[in-house]
């Protein structure tokens, strides 16, 4: 009896100890954190916004403060692409804040990136040079395949858009900087993006300096009209059969 006990008593003894020096190795290691670094190409705009969100968890310590809550919080941002996040011993966080690239403005005061994601920006500095896209609610994502569909076509006759707008029965139409309006109708965007292609290389291989209009809207050919008065109705014989 005495030696089962006194087995038992040395256990409940060695379990009391090893879970004291565990709790008092885990208060050495949770300092409180003295560090916060935040690294990744952001404007001051959003890093003073990326400090204050992780501001919201301090005073804590570093093993104890919530990480993922930091993370979590971050990514609910619109601006945010990707977060991660590395404790940094002793008493410090490292937090690497990638910012989404915004490739068009959209609609009134947001921006738009690659994979359509519309973009809350904290500042507009430098928007103004990239095109502006509109269209629907909830349009976005298929806005933006849209114009990068339409841009990789424009993009060997170094032409660009400055604008491109979709209305509620999806039809789309395109202003190039210093250059002609493109209409496209609403269907049948692949044969009317080949037609546009094979146009650019034959019948305008100089350029569009002169075309006001590109009327892509015909199953069989393209409508075209001239800057200069008076010509449209023969540039519009010309164009067809394409």
């Amino acid at each position: 009896m005495f030696p089962g006990l006194l087995r038992t008593l040395l256990g409940a003894t060695l379990l009391v100890l090893i879970v004291a020096f565990g709790w008092r190795g885990w208060l050495a290691l949770d300092r409180p954190i003295g560090v916060v670094r935040i690294d990744g190409e952001l404007t001051a705009a959003e890093r003073a916004r990326a400090t204050e969100i992780l501001s919201l968890f301090l005073p804590a310590g570093v093993l104890s403060v919530d990480t993922h809550g930091m993370r979590e919080l971050l990514e609910e941002e619109s601006w945010v692409d990707s977060v991660a996040l590395w404790r940094d011993w002793p008493d410090g966080i490292r937090v690497e804040v990638r910012a989404e690239a915004a490739l068009a403005r959209w609609r009134d005061g947001a921006l738009l990136s690659a994979r359509g994601r519309v973009i809350e920006p904290l500042e507009l500095v430098g928007a103004d040079a990239l095109p502006h896209l509109t269209g629907p609610d909830d349009s976005a994502e298929e806005i933006m395949q849209t114009f990068q569909r339409i841009a990789d076509v424009l993009r060997p006759h170094e032409l660009r858009m400055e604008a491109l707008t979709m209305d509620a029965e999806g039809s789309v139409r395109v202003r190039i900087k210093d250059g002609p309006e493109m209409v496209f109708g609403s269907r049948d965007m692949s044969a009317r993006l080949q037609r546009l292609d094979l146009v650019l290389r034959q019948q305008f291989p100089e350029g569009l300096e002169r075309v006001e209009r590109i009327d892509l809207r015909y199953d069989n050919g393209i409508a075209v009209a001239w800057r200069e008065a008076g010509q449209s109705s023969e540039s519009r014989q010309l164009a067809r059969g394409f």
